[in-house]
């Protein structure tokens, strides 16, 4: 018995002590703790209230709660859902808070910048990366099954997903989106990502996110696992990249594979930033779900409201 009590006292310290190293932010301790069975699997994900929101709206709640449009908070809902856990966790990051994550960060994260949503977000999740290490999450990311994705970033340099828009084939490992992007902190892959945006730093492109990626993953020299276009939701059945329209529109998609879908990429970056989207971002919770909109179903759905 009293070996029992011995064992079990030497199980309750490794297990205090693990996560301790798990919250101590030392390059030196981070290294080590690479090796630690409890370590915390951080998700990370950004979202900034659009310029073209409601502001009549806004000013008739009276409640910076309601500052992001609906469906954006239901996806973060949706990501604490799926996500949160012991050893879990989703970090929401806001022009408020993002520079707690970032080291150097070379422009500011506001709505009224000069550079793109999509290319602020991307120089945004090399940052992050290279510091913290894990996965990031495009704004708008429909979170389905995360089984397995966590475990590929913590034993591969880079984890990639889907195809960019600089391809037709969504399978190339080579030509990946930027939405969504995953690494062990400070590795060599998001070193050379983190350098080639901020060489960028002038673009307002788009695409520059998915360009760099393009260009620094042709070199073969990194350990990637690749998840092509079933598994982020950006193509039909019939292999076509499945639009906003699709999304806002009545009809069901079917996508490439269902069983394999495990995150959405959202076409954030156009329904934020395009002035014909202003009624979207402004719909209210009720007036969202009660909608039949495509993107609508699909979240009750997933939410089970």
């Amino acid at each position: 018995m009293k070996n029992i009590y011995q064992i079990l006292l030497i199980v309750i310290i490794v297990f205090i002590i693990c996560k301790i190293f798990d919250k101590i932010n030392i390059p030196i301790i981070k290294t080590i703790n690479n090796f630690n069975p409890l370590k915390s699997n951080n998700v990370y994900t950004y979202i900034e209230e659009p310029t073209n929101f409601n502001n009549e709206k806004k000013i008739q709640l009276l409640s910076k709660n309601n500052d992001i449009p609906i469906f954006f908070q239901l996806c973060i809902q949706l990501m604490k859902q799926k996500i949160n856990g012991l050893n879990t966790n989703i970090v929401v990051l806001t022009p408020k808070n993002y520079l707690n994550y970032v080291d150097n960060f070379p422009i500011k994260m506001c709505p009224t910048s000069e550079y793109s949503l999509k290319f602020r977000v991307d120089l945004l999740s090399a940052y992050v990366l290279e510091k913290n290490g894990g996965l990031f999450l495009s704004p708008g990311t429909i979170v389905n099954n995360m089984n397995d994705i966590l475990n590929k970033v913590n034993s591969f340099d880079v984890v990639t997903f889907g195809g960019s828009i600089l391809t037709k084939s969504c399978s190339n490992n080579k030509f990946p989106s930027s939405f969504i992007l995953g690494c062990k902190d400070n590795s060599e892959f998001i070193k050379s990502y983190k350098e080639g945006l901020t060489n960028n730093i002038s673009s307002i492109s788009d695409t520059t996110g998915d360009s760099v990626l393009a260009d620094i993953l042709g070199s073969n020299k990194y350990n990637q696992y690749h998840y092509c276009c079933s598994y982020d939701g950006t193509r039909n059945i019939n292999n076509k990249y499945i639009t906003l329209e699709d999304y806002l529109g009545y009809e069901n998609i079917r996508y490439k594979n269902e069983s394999n879908l495990s995150l959405i990429s959202f076409p954030y970056h156009i329904v934020l930033k395009d002035k014909e989207n202003y009624w979207f971002n402004s719909l209210s919770k009720e007036q969202f779900l009660q909608s039949n909109m495509f993107v609508s179903k699909l979240l009750k759905k997933l939410l089970k409201i």
